[in-house]
């Protein structure tokens, strides 16, 4: 029987996994039906609705062009969403929190502290006097280690008793003593944001934007009007105190000197429940190294980042889940934050658990061709980027939390394209679709559609207002999205190893002082070992063993990998000893935490140690790490993507599968799909740079086999070329006969040509032209359309540009028509687009024409 998802993309019946984002800035309610139809057509059957910012957000102007964008979408069977605020990133609750519940604004705790030299009787100390609205929590004092930096000793006591009249009255003993004054404060943190720790002051954010929706809107709720979308909420603290050190606010993590910590009166509370004794003594130690700092830490990251989850990420959801909509977003993952304060939300699973999929983004040149073995520069990010977390954890952070959480169904959705620049064409879009669905993220927030034009604000912007040269090619690659999309969802990721999610381990630990996962990510990644990221709490409270294997949600495990640091909590240390006793082998990569028996393996080693202790899955002969392979099963079938991620090699070699059969091969981009068969599980593959195929076992769908065309025969006909600039783009105008082919925008020719290059030629093809036929068009900048005596033969949009084209041509003369577009950025010179390298543009060849010579 052959696999259904397979049949609905065959026959154009596959679902919709795209959301593009659709800009409202309050000026173009005439043009929104316009604006909807270039959306439709582009082949995305949903928008997520942006205020960017809308002036009027949520009052009568937001309100008039929603009704007609939902209506608009209702005529056209698409689903809309809706981003929650009046600008990102999500918290400001429409400025509700500002305008009318100031009193519900985020709190933290800051410190001071002096240090005093014992012993001292009868000793006095000035308290440093509140800022306004602040409250003193706690006075402590910790003893200091000698010749340690700044480290805390553990010997600590409260003092908070001992202030009278804002002097601290206190016999010093033996010893240096650090004092802190820890207040409660409103200091070091957006003020304008919501609370993420307080049910009530989340709660405003509801008010404020879902329930006005849901009041005027219910009828849509759950058929047209899809769900919302959070972007990037984030705690935003900074440092407000003394600190000798400052990374940047990507780095602001538990233990950062002078940090202000985002504070409820709940939060002491947890962490004693969490330590089994009252904290207070030892605050100090969430600022500076002590004794105890491990615990403490945890404890309190512990207690941030449940609250976090309980009464936002969760409350959030549930309403939306009671309401008959969705809740999906992504937080600020980039560069480790996605553990951490600051930009981060603490805790990656736990801030997103609350929505129904996995979510990142991909925007501002964070992950671009070829460097997947170096720092590159970026717009973003202090101006670089890593790709050890960019390639390497980013993706997987969506597609495994989509997997672990039976709720998320599979899905793992990416805001993606955004503040590339106009640079950014459908050829490099396609690598980055590619990058992403190799690794399991199977949902696209495309960004954006822009009603502006030339729009400064991070394009490129689809359909650039009918100024898009490359627009044919987005459409193509929105088509191949879906059904590459289709084909891999609804499955089970077969990926043997689960690799420990750092978070805690870094804040026990220490930034720098323990191994970020990434490190045994790359290990596994270019070994062609697939893993999932499981965070601790799945661990210790979700996971089961059956069958010899580790269980959570969908993912049945062979293995674990550990990245190496000092501490791990202890409950996850006493499951990793249950689940060894129970025969599922733990490896720490590197280093041994404390309280846990056994000898580290290098990370180098990690791969050779896993392949010999788990079954094989999916093995490459030879040496192609940026040959990426996922491999799934759905209905006991197995399904595989292999994408060749590099940009410059190609991948000739021999794939050995887990399955065996008739299977269909398709490369989607290239409207090519093939059958084949495999006695033994092995599969040949052969593909260019930046070039995807899907192989379907089961069955092989009526699908005829890939032919063997002859050697090909280089053409160079005469070509009649002629130009429409971006700004008339159905107005060709003659530029020159020749029969060279060249760059036209080399530096001299048309160095700042954008739009689209037009070459008409004829071939005489003898008796040959209603044989089987391949035309080649080589090298193109960029995307191509082709017809063939005045038939549509189709479009590509990379390598290979390579048509059949025997059911078009015919014997004797025949006349082609090719049409290049290059993309804006030699027109519009934005900033993103200074990051990106320029290909030349228009037909580059060598052009070549074969002959079909058989059926394999």
């Amino acid at each position: 029987m052959m696999d259904k998802r397979l049949n609905d993309v065959l026959a154009g019946r596959e679902d919709n996994y795209l959301l593009p984002f659709y800009w409202q800035h309050g000026d173009h309610h005439d043009r929104i039906t316009e604006q909807i139809e270039r959306i439709r057509r582009s082949g995305c059957r949903a928008i997520c609705v942006e205020s960017r910012p809308h002036p009027d957000f949520c009052r009568e102007g937001w309100w008039r062009d929603m009704d007609l964008i939902l209506a608009e979408c209702e005529k056209r069977s698409m689903k809309v969403w809706i981003l929650d605020d009046k600008r990102f990133p999500t918290g400001l609750a429409n400025d509700a929190i500002v305008k009318e519940h100031p009193d519900l604004r985020p709190w933290t705790m800051i410190e001071r502290h002096v240090d005093v030299m014992g012993p001292a009787s009868r000793n006095a100390l000035i308290v440093p006097p509140a800022k306004e609205g602040e409250t003193l929590l706690h006075v402590v004092a910790e003893r200091r280690m000698p010749g340690n930096g700044q480290r805390l000793e553990g010997t600590a006591m409260e003092l908070t008793d001992q202030v009278k009249d804002g002097i601290l009255f206190w016999d010093v003993p033996d010893g240096c003593w650090r004092v802190f004054y820890i207040w409660k404060s409103r200091r070091g943190i957006d003020s304008a944001r919501i609370d993420f720790t307080s049910e009530k002051s989340c709660r405003v954010l509801l008010d404020a934007v879902y329930e006005p929706h849901y009041k005027r809107y219910a009828r849509y709720f759950g058929n047209v009007l899809a769900g919302f979308f959070s972007d990037e909420p984030q705690f935003h603290n900074w440092l407000v105190g003394e600190h000798l050190d400052d990374k940047g606010m990507y780095h602001y993590g538990i233990g950062q000197e002078g940090l202000a910590l985002p504070y409820s009166d709940d939060i002491l509370g947890l962490m004693a429940t969490s330590l089994m004794e009252v904290p207070t003594r030892h605050l100090g130690e969430l600022w500076y190294p002590g004794g105890g700092s491990c615990d403490m830490r945890l404890a309190y990251m512990d207690a941030l980042t449940y609250l976090y989850h309980r009464r936002f990420s969760r409350q959030i959801g549930d309403w939306c889940r009671a309401h008959g909509v969705e809740y999906i977003g992504h937080v600020i993952e980039d560069m480790n934050a996605h553990g951490r304060m600051g930009y981060g939300a603490g805790h990656y699973f736990r801030a997103i658990e609350g929505q129904d999929m996995g979510g990142i983004d991909i925007v501002l040149h964070q992950v671009m061709p070829g460097f997947a073995d170096y720092d590159h520069t970026m717009i973003a990010l202090g101006g670089a980027s890593s790709p050890d977390f960019f390639h390497y954890i980013l993706p997987k952070l969506a597609s495994s939390i989509s997997r672990i959480c039976p709720h998320m169904k599979g899905r793992a959705m990416c805001e993606v394209f955004g503040a590339y620049g106009w640079a950014e064409g459908a050829r490099m879009m396609r690598w980055l679709l590619d990058f992403l669905l190799v690794r399991g993220v199977n949902h696209f927030v495309p960004h954006a559609f822009s009603p502006k034009f030339p729009d400064p604000d991070c394009p490129p912007h689809f359909g650039a207002e009918g100024h898009d040269p490359q627009f044919d090619g987005f459409a193509w690659l929105m088509r191949y999205a879906n059904k590459a999309a289709h084909l891999l969802s609804g499955a089970r990721r077969v990926a043997p190893v689960a690799l420990l999610y750092h978070a805690e381990g870094e804040w026990m630990s220490g930034e720098g002082e323990a191994m970020l996962m990434q490190e045994p990510a790359r290990a596994l990644y270019d070994a062609h070992i697939d893993f999932e990221i499981v965070p601790a709490d799945s661990f210790t409270s979700d996971s089961s063993v059956v069958d010899g294997r580790l269980v959570i949600g969908d993912c049945s495990f062979q293995a674990i990998v550990v990245p190496g640091s000092r501490y791990l909590p202890e409950g996850l240390r006493r499951r990793f000893g249950e689940l060894r006793d129970a025969g599922i082998p733990v490896f720490f990569a590197g280093e041994v935490p404390q309280g846990i028996t056994g000898e580290p393996v290098a990370v180098a080693d990690i791969p050779s140690a896993i392949g010999a202790t788990v079954e094989k899955d999916v093995v490459v002969e030879g040496e192609h790490p940026l040959l990426r392979v996922l491999h799934l099963v759905r209905d006991g079938k197995d399904v595989v993507m292999f994408f060749n991620e590099s940009p410059s090699l190609r991948a000739t070699t021999v794939a050995h599968l887990p399955a065996k059969g008739p299977f269909a091969r398709l490369r989607i981009l290239e409207d090519v799909a093939t059958s084949d068969e495999t006695a033994d599980g092995a599969i040949a593959i052969d593909l260019l740079p930046g070039q995807s195929e899907i192989i379907l076992f089961g069955d092989d769908a009526g699908l005829p086999k890939s032919r063997q065309f002859a050697e090909p025969s280089v053409i160079t006909p005469e070509f009649a070329i002629e130009l429409a600039d971006a700004d008339d783009l159905d107005t060709f105008k003659p530029y020159i006969v020749t029969d060279k082919l060249f760059d036209v925008t080399a530096a001299d020719r048309l160095p700042s040509f954008a739009g689209r290059m037009r070459y008409t030629f004829k071939l005489d093809l003898g008796g040959e032209g209603e044989a089987p036929l391949v035309l080649d068009l080589g090298e193109v900048g960029e995307t191509a359309r082709l017809w063939v005596n005045g038939a549509y033969a189709g479009i590509r949009i990379a390598r290979p540009y390579r048509f059949e084209i025997g059911g078009l041509a015919k014997g004797g003369e025949n006349e082609f028509v090719v049409e290049v577009a290059n993309n804006l950025a030699r027109r519009v010179r934005d900033p993103f687009s200074e990051y990106i390298q320029l290909g030349p543009s228009g037909l580059l060849g060598p052009m070549t024409i074969a002959t079909c010579a058989k059926v394999q």
